[in-house]
């Protein structure tokens, strides 16, 4: 690493390892606004090399090819003679195929519908924070101050930005493009220190962070989308502190209902992205119908959404590839098994439940 790079905030290459071989990552700085890297490179001694754009680290395998003519477009002419090895990398570089376009594309179609700093699930910021969060750890506030988090699987960021106001230094990973709207929200949010959270886009399967380093992990409604629940809770369990807290929140199955939604998404999740992005526009109306007259007849509690709530919904109910079901006994036996004697359940609702231990 240079030696003048002392903080991508510059500090974040000391907390990232190469998800392709775990080594150590070097940082090329291409563009640069105060102290935040808007656009450069980075590469281990093997050679491996993810692109930083828009002041985002780009960490999936076919970062480098998606984003190789930003990367080309931001090089001076007076550097291309030292960093021609690099560009020749760059221009050379083909798309590796995406473990899982389909997830990638729909939650990027889906937190598009996200205004900056809005509700999410029906919920304002500081009540999910104080339901998600505060209740849920038991780690009282004051001693927050200082923690390094992991937000596994950020969505539109707008969490991992509040969590800053505690004191806690917050890596924010997810795998699609809603991490931007966190990244503009740093800046919006007051309370928050914008120095202190730092977003990454990368694989909550394959993550691309050093072994130790987080003192809490949390994922709130994440890892049930992922290609196997367990598998990726197994990946992230190594990235925590010996004494460190994990909280997760997944989907439960519903008697009458979870039959009725996996009856339809076997066939929306067989529509492509671009078309079922068209589809939820127009299936926001009927879903908002639905929600209200459910309320009024007293079957179930419900917040009535707005239109971007809405599409935002019908994306993550019918257009995620992936949605898996589980109990409270099986997570705490995944948590027992990585060594976690304390835990406990949260955040019990309709739809899922929360699991915390350490």
């Amino acid at each position: 690493m240079r030696s003048d790079l002392k903080n991508m905030r510059l500090k974040l290459v000391e907390y990232l390892s190469c998800p392709n071989c775990s080594t150590d990552l070097s940082l090329e700085v291409l563009v640069k606004e105060g102290e935040e890297i808007l656009t450069g490179l980075l590469f281990c001694e093997k050679g491996h090399t993810f692109p930083i754009t828009g002041g985002i680290p780009r960490m999936l395998p076919s970062s480098l090819a998606e984003y190789s003519h930003k990367i080309l477009d931001s090089i001076p002419p007076e550097r291309e003679p030292e960093l021609e090895e690099l560009i020749k990398k760059v221009k050379a570089c083909s798309p590796d195929e995406d473990y899982d376009i389909g997830t990638r594309k729909n939650f990027s179609n889906e937190w598009d519908n996200h205004d900056i700093g809005g509700r999410t699930w029906a919920m304002e910021l500081e009540d999910r924070v104080k339901w998600f969060f505060l209740d849920s750890i038991r780690i009282p506030e004051p001693e927050l101050d200082g923690k390094m988090m992991l937000d596994a699987g950020c969505g539109n960021g707008s969490q991992s930005v509040a969590y800053t106001k505690f004191g806690l230094e917050v890596i924010a990973l997810d795998l699609s493009s809603g991490l931007e709207k966190g990244y503009e929200f740093r800046d919006r949010y007051e309370s928050g220190a914008p120095s202190r959270v730092h977003f990454v886009q990368a694989d909550l399967q394959n993550p691309p962070l050093k072994k130790g380093l987080f003192d809490i992990i949390h994922s709130a409604g994440v890892l049930h989308h992922t290609p196997n629940t367990e598998r990726t809770f197994r990946a992230l369990t190594p990235l925590l502190k010996e004494s460190g807290t994990f909280y997760v929140w997944l989907y439960k199955y519903e008697a009458v209902v979870t039959p009725i939604v996996n009856s339809l998404r076997a066939i929306t999740t067989r529509i492509p992205q671009g078309l079922f992005a068209q589809i939820a526009q127009i299936g926001s109306v009927p879903f908002i119908g639905f929600c209200w007259l459910v309320d009024k007849l007293g079957i179930r509690k419900y917040e009535i959404p707005d239109r971007r709530e809405a599409v935002i919904a019908v994306h993550d109910i019918f257009g995620a590839p992936y949605a898996h079901y589980h109990s409270f006994d099986e997570v705490v036996d995944w948590f027992h098994s990585e060594g976690m004697l304390e835990v406990w359940p949260c955040n019990d609702d309709r739809r899922g439940f929360g699991v915390c231990g350490r």
